[in-house]
């Protein structure tokens, strides 16, 4: 049995949506080439690419789609990872392995984007740039050799000093920074709508409350059980990320689940102009990490952590609140009205993975809250995977799910990681 989450996704999105979906609970029995578990951006942007290389493809979603993390996250298109820059990627990845991962890597917005102008998804879309400023001036000289590496991959990126990261910022609280034109922002749950919009027109049947229990291999092929039926398949694609419970054990042993909480003002009405005028996206160098954007009606959306989970509805806006207003004075005391969270998948090395089996059942995972813009450029890979693309030609070579260490207790207790972060970003120089 999988899990998923018990609470709904985020109000906001969901009241902001242009886009909706709904599909049926599956009944009985059905057949299909490829069936796929988990109807999020990255199981939806699989069974898509299937679909249009001319598989019948059925999509099995636990409870609505958008009701994981796809749903539940800030909306901020980056093409590119939380910890390795293009040479990192290189030293875990020597040679033509590492270099198709970052060919992948650097398009991924552009095929998010792509997506959105093809099936006409209407998710307020703004490619207007991602930043990165720099808290410390250590930092802004390690962001300053990112820009570079990536700009020498062929991205369009810049340095920014600090006045012109405050002129794009609207708060003169960092030394400065990058930014990536490719980047922008979304509304995540309504993008996750539309994609299934865009599925079912290319042939996929996608059913909601109709999580996967039992997968089990009967007839050279594969038997998927739910509540209220089943799904026979000859392959099976897994993109449950950090609600991918045990029908994989090695696969959820391989990841840490950690929670993130997103929150948001009420619209600013004249005030929003004055932060991020150019209506970009932006999340800082921190450990613990700050970042924001805005919403079409002018709100500020951000996010964040806790080491302690206790009470966090009223914990996480407060404290929000007080780091935003750090940056923008003219905010009101206790502006931040809502709340939300969900889970993301982190892997030891921060790198994403592909996995694969003989049997035929393959999964990716590890979005490392870069997700968005990722799981839509990783759906060609697990399709080629699926296919039998030969490990060497893929672009994220396959591996076998590697236990995280003492996995049980690790994940209850890597959240308290963030007080270390938090004194190394006090100390950062």
């Amino acid at each position: 049995m999988t899990s998923w989450p018990s609470d709904t996704p985020s109000a906001l999105w969901m009241s902001l949506s242009r886009e909706t979906f709904a599909g049926t609970r599956l009944t009985g029995e059905v057949s299909a080439d490829v069936v796929v578990v988990g109807g999020g951006i990255a199981g939806l942007s699989t069974a898509l690419e299937l679909a249009r290389r001319g598989h019948r493809v059925v999509v099995l979603e636990a409870m609505r789609v958008g009701y994981g993390a796809s749903g539940r996250a800030n909306g901020q298109v980056i093409s590119a990872l939380t910890r390795h820059g293009p040479d990192a990627i290189r030293k875990a990845w020597p040679g033509e392995r590492g270099e198709r991962f970052i060919r992948l890597l650097k398009g991924s917005a552009d095929h998010l984007f792509d997506l959105i102008d093809r099936y006409g998804i209407d998710c307020d879309a703004r490619r207007t740039g991602w930043l990165q400023p720099a808290h410390s001036p250590g930092r802004f000289q390690r962001v300053s050799k990112l820009a570079a590496q990536w700009a020498d991959a062929g991205a369009p990126t810049t340095v920014l000093s600090a006045a012109e990261m405050r002129a794009r910022l609207g708060t003169d609280v960092y030394c400065g920074g990058w930014e990536h034109r490719g980047g922008g922002h979304i509304n995540p749950y309504a993008f996750t709508c539309g994609l299934a919009r865009a599925a079912v027109s290319e042939g996929v049947t996608v059913y909601e409350a109709s999580p996967a229990n039992r997968l089990k291999r009967e007839g050279g092929g594969w038997l998927v059980e739910t509540p209220g039926g089943r799904v026979r398949a000859n392959k099976v694609a897994l993109t449950t990320a950090a609600y991918s419970g045990d029908l994989w054990p090695d696969l959820a042993r391989s990841i840490v689940p950690v929670t993130s909480y997103q929150a948001a003002t009420d619209p600013l009405g004249d005030m929003a102009a004055d932060i991020l005028p150019n209506d970009e996206a932006s999340s800082d160098t921190r450990m613990d990490l700050r970042y924001f954007r805005r919403d079409r009606e002018g709100r500020l959306v951000s996010g964040g952590a806790l080491a302690i989970q206790l009470a966090a509805a009223r914990r996480v806006p407060a404290m929000v609140g007080r780091r935003l207003k750090e940056m923008f004075p003219a905010l009101p005391d206790n502006a931040m009205t809502s709340f939300w969270g969900g889970r993301i998948a982190m892997t030891a090395d921060r790198l994403p993975h592909l996995h694969r089996r003989g049997d035929g059942l393959s999964a990716w995972i590890g979005c490392n809250g870069r997700g968005l813009a990722l799981a839509c450029a990783m759906g060609p890979v697990l399709a080629d995977a699926i296919e039998g693309v030969a490990d060497e030609q893929l672009s994220v070579r396959p591996t076998t799910p590697a236990r995280v260490p003492f996995h049980a207790i690790v994940s209850r207790f890597a959240r308290l990681i963030l007080l270390w972060y938090r004194f190394k970003d006090r100390r950062e120089v």
